[in-house]
C-alpha cells in the first residue's frame, strides 16, 4: 500500500514522504485495513524488531493530531526517550510542540505545566507527574506504551498504573501497546480490549544458525571477521562485564581489518578517556578497544562512553560491540550478525538459561534496513547435544507468555499511597476496583485482595502518611510529600526512625548517614560474598561510633552489612577518593559507580524533604550539606567552592591547596594566579561570578 493511499491530511503524508517513506509495511498495511483508523480502539501491536512499529503508531498519532489531541509516548529508558524524542521532532515542521520529559522524579518540584502537543517520557516520569499534574495530560488521545512486555519485569507494575489511570482519567484515551516479544499478546489485547496485530515479518530476512564449537572465541573471531570483511558490523551478546571487555579486547587486538585505515578512529578513544578527571583502568581498555575499531558494552561503561559507543557504531566507525543483554531492550542499534556467545546468564539464584523472549531480543537486532540484504544471528554451542537442545528451545521455541509483577506488597504500598495521595482513590472500595482494573487484576482477580490492602492502610496510618476518617482515607501532608518524591512509603518509614534518634541524641556522623540512606528498596546495594562478612562485622564494631544504629540491639536486619559496606563505598568518593582507586577497591566500574550515586543523591534530597516536614531542625543542615558533597564528591570544606559556576571537585581541590578557600578568597584573587590553576576561560568565568 503506497503512503498516499493512508486516509491522513495531505501535510501528514507529504511529511513522511520527506521522511523516505513511500510504501507502508505489511504490518502497517494491516492496522489500516483493520479498521482502527475509522474507530478509537486500543491497539497491541506485537512484530518483530526493525518491522516498523514507530511509524505504525504514528498513523494513529498523526489522526489524533489532525483532531487536536495530545500525544503520550511512554519509554522505559532515557537513551530510547531522547532517540524517540529526536525523531518526533519532525512534526514541528507542521507546527506542532514536542516535549521531552524524564530524570527528575519529584513531581512536587514540577509547577509549570508544559505546552506539547507529543510528550515523550519515561514510565516513571510519566507516573510520578500523574501523581500530582493529571491536569498536564487534559487532552490527550493517545498514549503510546514501547515495550509493553516489560509489565513482566520488576518495572511492570509502573506500566500497568500508567495505562490503567489514564484509561480512568481519560476515558476516551487510545491505547497502543507496542513489542516485539510477547507470548500471550492476546491475553494483553483481552485485558485492553483492544485490536491484536500480530505479525512475523520484517524488513530484512534473518536467518539463524547454531555452530558447534569447543572453543568459542575461535569461532567467534572466524564469524566476525567474515561479516566485518563484508562490509558488516557485529553485535556479540555474553553473559558478564567482564566476557564483554575481554572480547572486544581479543578482537580488536586479533583483527587488524577493524578500522586500522581510519586515523580518526583514535581520536574517539581518546575521547572516551577524557569523561573522568582520572581515567580509570577500565576506560583505558575501552579507548583502546575503540581506537581498534572494537567496543564493549554494560552498565558499568558510562553513560558518555556508552553514547560514544553507540554513536560511533551507528556510524559504521566501530565494527563489533561485546555486550551484555541490556543492550538487546534499549536504544534502535541494529548490525549485519548477531553473535549469543552465552545463553546462561547471571541472576539472584545463580547462573539461569535466557528466556526464549530474550533471546529473540537479542536477534532481534540482526539484519540493517537500508544496509543488509539479510541479517545473520549465531548461537555458539560447545556440543551436538547442546546444538540440538538450543534448535528446539531457541530457534524453534515459543516467547514465553508474560505475567503481572504487580501483587508484590511493596509495590502494593508504593502504588496505593500514590493513589490515595493524588486523590485518586478515596476508599478501600475505590482501591480494590481501582486494582481490578490492572492486568494483574485480569489475570489473577483479587479474591482474598482485601485483608492485604486493609493490612498495608493500617501500615501507612502507623506511619503518619494516612488518616481514616468516616470510611475516607486521607493523605497527610507528609504521605503526600513521599508520594510526590516518588519513594517507597517504607524508605521514609525508615530514614524518619533513625533521623528522630539523630535528631535526640544531637549526632550526625556521615557514615551513619549514608547507612540509613541505603536502608531503601531503590538503592541497589553492593553485594558481600561470605568469606568478606567476618571482616566486615569487625570493621563495623571498630566504626562503631560512626553510626546510627546500635550494633548490640534490635537494630540490625539481614541486610546490614550490605549497606555498610555500601555505605562506606559512598563515604571514600565524598572524600575524594577517585574512581579508579573505588574501582580497585570495590570492584565497582564507573558507571554503575555513578548509577548509586545519582540514586543516592535522590535519596539524600528525599530525606532532606521529610525532615523539614517533621520539623527535624539539625536533620535538615546536616542533609542539605552531605548532597552537596554526594552530588560532587567532595569533603566538606570544598562546599562554597563548588557553588560556583564552573568549577567541580578536581578545579576546588586545585583552588583550596593553593589557598583559595573561599568565595572572598576568588574575588581578592590575582586573575593571573587563577588561570595558571584552572584555565584562561574558567578563570575569566569564576571572576564574573564572584564580582
Amino acid at each position: 500500500m503506497l503512503i498516499e493511499e493512508v486516509s491522513l491530511p495531505p501535510r501528514f503524508i507529504a511529511l513522511f514522504k520527506s521522511t523516505g517513506i513511500k510504501e507502508l509495511y505489511p504490518p502497517q498495511e494491516q492496522l489500516v485495513k483493520s479498521g482502527v483508523m475509522e474507530d478509537n480502539t486500543n491497539v497491541v501491536l506485537c512484530t518483530p524488531t526493525a518491522s516498523g512499529k514507530t511509524f505504525t503508531s504514528e498513523i494513529l498519532m498523526a489522526k489524533a493530531l489532525d483532531e487536536g489531541k495530545k500525544i503520550v509516548y511512554v519509554v522505559p529508558l532515557r537513551a530510547l526517550a531522547y532517540e524517540k524524542f529526536t525523531e518526533f521532532r519532525k512534526y514541528e515542521k507542521l507546527g506542532y510542540k514536542i516535549r521531552l520529559e524524564m530524570g527528575e522524579l519529584d513531581s512536587g518540584r514540577s509547577s509549570r505545566k508544559p505546552d506539547f502537543d507529543i510528550l515523550v517520557t519515561t514510565a516513571e516520569k510519566c507516573d510520578s507527574l500523574l501523581r500530582s499534574r493529571s491536569e498536564w495530560f487534559q487532552g490527550i488521545g493517545v498514549l503510546v506504551v514501547d515495550e509493553v512486555h516489560l509489565i513482566a519485569s520488576d518495572r511492570g507494575p509502573v506500566y500497568e498504573i500508567l495505562i490503567s489511570k489514564f484509561q480512568m482519567l481519560f476515558g476516551d484515551v487510545r491505547v497502543i501497546a507496542l513489542s516485539a516479544t510477547i507470548g500471550n499478546a492476546g491475553e494483553l489485547a483481552d485485558w485492553l480490549n483492544a485490536k491484536l496485530i500480530l505479525s512475523s515479518w520484517r524488513p530484512v530476512e534473518l536467518v539463524e544458525n547454531i555452530e558447534v564449537a569447543a572453543d568459542k572465541y575461535i569461532k567467534l573471531k572466524e564469524i566476525v571477521q567474515r561479516s566485518v570483511s563484508e562490509g558488516g558490523q557485529v553485535l556479540i551478546f555474553v553473559n558478564s562485564r567482564r566476557s564483554a571487555e575481554s572480547v572486544a579486547e581479543k578482537l580488536g587486538a586479533d583483527l587488524d581489518l577493524i578500522c586500522r585505515e581510519e586515523e580518526r578512529i583514535k581520536n574517539h578513544g581518546k575521547e572516551i578517556l577524557s569523561i573522568l578527571s582520572t581515567p580509570t583502568k577500565q576506560c583505558r581498555r575501552l579507548g583502546k578497544c575503540v581506537s581498534s575499531g572494537t567496543a564493549f558494552h554494560h552498565a558499568g561503561v558510562t553513560h558518555q562512553q556508552r553514547v560514544i559507543v553507540e554513536d560511533k557504531f551507528r556510524e559504521g566507525i566501530i565494527k563489533v560491540i561485546a555486550a551484555t543483554p541490556t543492550l538487546a531492550a534499549g536504544v534502535n542499534l541494529p548490525s549485519r550478525t548477531v553473535i549469543i556467545r552465552d545463553v546462561m546468564r547471571y541472576s539472584d539464584g545463580g547462573l539461569i538459561q535466557i528466556p526464549v523472549l530474550e533471546y529473540r531480543q537479542q536477534i532481534g537486532r540482526a539484519g540493517r534496513p537500508k544496509y543488509d540484504r539479510f541479517g545473520e544471528a549465531v548461537l555458539i554451542a560447545k556440543t551436538d547435544s547442546e546444538k540440538d537442545f538450543f534448535f528446539e528451545r531457541y530457534v524453534n521455541g515459543e516467547v514465553e507468555d508474560i505475567y503481572s509483577r504487580f501483587g508484590v506488597e511493596p509495590v502494593l504500598r508504593f502504588h496505593m499511597l500514590a493513589s490515595i495521595a493524588s486523590g485518586f482513590t478515596r476508599t478501600e472500595n475505590a482501591l480494590m476496583e481501582f486494582f481490578r482494573l490492572t492486568f494483574f487484576g485480569y489475570q489473577y482477580g483479587l479474591e482474598g485482595f482485601d485483608s492485604r490492602i486493609k493490612r498495608i492502610i493500617g501500615e501507612l496510618c502507623d506511619w503518619g502518611f494516612l488518616e481514616q476518617k468516616s470510611g475516607f482515607l486521607i493523605p497527610t501532608p507528609l504521605g503526600r510529600r513521599v508520594s510526590e518524591l516518588y519513594i517507597d512509603p517504607q524508605t521514609a518509614h525508615n530514614y524518619l526512625r533513625i533521623l528522630k534518634r539523630a535528631e535526640k541524641e544531637k549526632r550526625f556522623p556521615i557514615l551513619g548517614l549514608l547507612e540509613m540512606l541505603c536502608d531503601s528498596v531503590e538503592m541497589p546495594l553492593l553485594y558481600v560474598k561470605r568469606p568478606d562478612e567476618q571482616r566486615l562485622w569487625e570493621e563495623a564494631y571498630t566504626l562503631s561510633d560512626r553510626l546510627l544504629r546500635d550494633l548490640g540491639g534490635f537494630d540490625l536486619d539481614a541486610m546490614f552489612l550490605e549497606r555498610f559496606k555500601t555505605a562506606r563505598l559512598i563515604e571514600l568518593w565524598v572524600n575524594e577518593v577517585v574512581e579508579d582507586e573505588l574501582m580497585e577497591s570495590y570492584n565497582i566500574p564507573p558507571g554503575i559507580l555513578h548509577q548509586k550515586l545519582k540514586i543516592m543523591e535522590w535519596l539524600v534530597y528525599s530525606a532532606t524533604e521529610v525532615s523539614r516536614l517533621r520539623g527535624f531542625g539539625s536533620s535538615l543542615k546536616e542533609l542539605k550539606r552531605l548532597e552537596t558533597r554526594i552530588k560532587h564528591g567532595i569533603k566538606e570544606e570544598l562546599i562554597s567552592l563548588v557553588a560556583i559556576k564552573g568549577i567541580g571537585r578536581v578545579r576546588a581541590r586545585k583552588l583550596f591547596d593553593a589557598g583559595l578557600k573561599s568565595v572572598n578568597d576568588l574575588r581578592k584573587a590575582d586573575i593571573k594566579k587563577l588561570k595558571s590553576l584552572v584555565g584562561e576561560k574558567t578563570a575569566e568565568g569564576i571572576k564574573t561570578e564572584v564580582d
